[in-house]
């Protein structure tokens, strides 16, 4: 590891950094590829919504396409910023003979309904067909974690927390188990086809609410998603500050069946630790 140059594309971001941090600490020379410097690795100015130079991927082996920007909502803005984005970074990767590793999603499936599993879906398509690789991660979690964990635990911390449908799951994967997996993933001959990077068991979603409560259960009450979805909808158009996406509720709503080719990582040596292990379990 100690020759290789990875850059990371979104080391900002809570995954992002996670990755990151482990791409360094095995010893690797990280690039944060970002729009403003100020983290600890050099950095080389990008932005999803800008052209790509052949010199921003110059001397690097590997690139890790994190980024995604989360604040878009329209359907056409998220296609010409994130997709056409990443095939931006993905061509110029191409010619300068870089390999890519796409930081996808467990909302990336065939069936999905949601718009971002949509537009990481055809990112990944893009990313396979020029050779690439995609990791399709689940809801990370760990100490200190952030995005969608960070979501829910503000929503846990309400008096009464609603629960949208009976029988909900989430695929999760702990934040060390996902830096560890990245390191291991770019030393081994490339996969080819979309693989998931989350334990195999579906955890209840009731069960999650809990661990972001820190382990206390929240007095839950079932309502109906469809109209809680059309008003987050109503309220994204009327641009009003809203605590959870439209979109996110339709990712925790409707989630995939399963994790696709799980058995990868026992088969290469990295055991997944199942959810509430450990000693940051809540």
């Amino acid at each position: 590891m100690s020759e290789r140059v990875v850059a990371v594309s979104g080391a900002s971001g809570f995954v992002g950094g996670v990755i990151a941090r482990a791409l360094a600490g095995a010893g690797s020379r990280v690039i944060d590829l970002g729009r403003r410097p100020g983290g600890p690795y050099e950095h080389r100015g990008y932005s999803l919504a800008m052209p790509v130079a052949d010199a921003l991927l110059e001397g690097v082996d590997t690139v890790i396409h994190c980024a995604y920007d989360l604040s878009l909502t329209d359907a056409r803005a998220i296609e010409a910023v994130n997709v056409q984005g990443t095939r931006s970074l993905v061509e110029v990767a191409n010619r300068s003979a870089v390999r890519v590793v796409l930081v996808s999603s467990m909302s990336a499936y065939a069936e999905t309904k949601q718009i971002y599993g949509q537009a990481k879906l055809r990112s990944e398509r893009i990313v396979l067909a020029s050779g690439g690789e995609v990791l399709r991660l689940g809801l990370v979690w760990g100490s200190g974690e952030g995005g969608m964990i960070g979501t829910l635990r503000r929503l846990a911390r309400l008096p009464v927390v609603p629960v949208f449908g009976r029988d909900l799951y989430q695929f999760m994967v702990h934040a060390e188990d996902v830096g560890a997996a990245f390191v291991k993933f770019i030393g081994d001959p490339p996969f080819g086809e979309a693989l998931g990077l989350a334990h195999p068991a579906r955890v209840p979603f009731e069960r999650v609410l809990g661990y972001a409560n820190d382990g206390r259960t929240p007095r839950f009450v079932h309502i109906p998603w469809t109209p809680t979805y059309g008003a987050l909808r109503l309220a994204e158009l009327a641009r009003l500050p809203l605590p959870v996406r439209a979109d996110s509720l339709l990712g925790l709503v409707r989630p995939a069946a399963h994790v696709p080719n799980a058995e990868y990582w026992s088969e290469h040596g990295l055991q997944l630790r199942p959810f509430g292990s450990g000693p940051d379990s809540g």
